[in-house]
């Protein structure tokens, strides 16, 4: 008999070993939520390199974006899954609009890469949200470090705007409600270039342009002012976005310009 009650406790105990082994897994599966702040202090890492359009440090940081576009459950929406690809030659002349090539025909060139998602609610319309990613590596050209190569980390320009799409994104998808608009977002490489990735993607856009309602871009919007000054662009370019602005507007200082250039 106190062979047969050994067994037993050795059993139970054996049992409730496993049992808290089961739950620590089950707790570690479990993802933390990723914050706002999160994606910043990421995609601002000496890591990837100030991401300049081209080096591995931007395809690092399009990765980190795809996965995060994926983790919030969106649908891929570039030409290769999340990406869309474009090779252009860089031009010295700002005045001079840069070509997109077919392929890498030199090593003068450089690829870009924009991430594209999609948030399909089966609407008859599409709202694009983006934020450009790319930022300016290590100086050069729009530094404004002048004693030698650096990191150029761009928390606020533009980890923050892509911190706040994720974020929309995050929001949109968990929504109870189903919006009546299908939502494009994109994280646009070759912005500090010459606005590149956006010229590309409307180029070739991967959806019917021609149903898209309008589009919001966010750019460094990491921080306020003492006055909680927001600059809004281009209300003048629907005659119901002043309107909608103010009415939303939740004790913010509001400089308004008419164009969205």
């Amino acid at each position: 008999k106190k062979k047969k009650k050994k067994k037993n406790t050795d059993m139970r105990l054996i049992v409730a070993l496993l049992s808290v082994l089961i739950l620590f897994s089950c707790k570690e599966e479990q993802k933390k939520p990723v914050t706002m702040k999160d994606d910043v202090v990421m995609l601002s890492s000496d890591a990837f390199g100030g991401r300049e359009t081209g080096t591995q440090g931007e395809l690092m940081a399009a990765d980190y974006i795809a996965e995060r576009f994926a983790d919030n459950g969106l649908q891929p929406k570039g030409t290769d899954g999340f990406f869309q690809d474009f090779t252009f030659k860089p031009n010295s002349n700002p005045h001079e609009e840069t070509e997109f090539l077919s392929e890498r025909s030199t090593d003068s060139t450089v690829t870009g890469r924009n991430v594209v998602a999609f948030l399909d609610n089966g609407g008859e319309r599409t709202v694009v949200i983006g934020a450009h990613y790319d930022h300016l590596g290590m100086g050069g050209a729009g530094s404004l470090h002048r004693e030698g190569e650096a990191v150029h980390n761009g928390a606020d320009d533009n980890a923050s705007g892509v911190a706040m799409i994720l974020r929309l994104a995050q929001e949109l998808k968990q929504n109870d409600i189903t919006e009546k608009n299908n939502y494009i977002f994109i994280a646009f490489s070759g912005e500090e270039m010459g606005l590149l990735g956006s010229a590309y993607w409307v180029k070739n856009a991967t959806v019917d342009i021609s149903k898209v309602n309008y589009m919001i871009n966010l750019d460094m919007v990491g921080r306020l002012n003492e006055e909680n000054t927001l600059a809004v662009h281009g209300v003048g370019t629907s005659p119901i976005f002043k309107q909608t602005l103010h009415s939303n507007n939740k004790g913010l200082s509001l400089s308004e310009f008419e164009s969205g250039i």
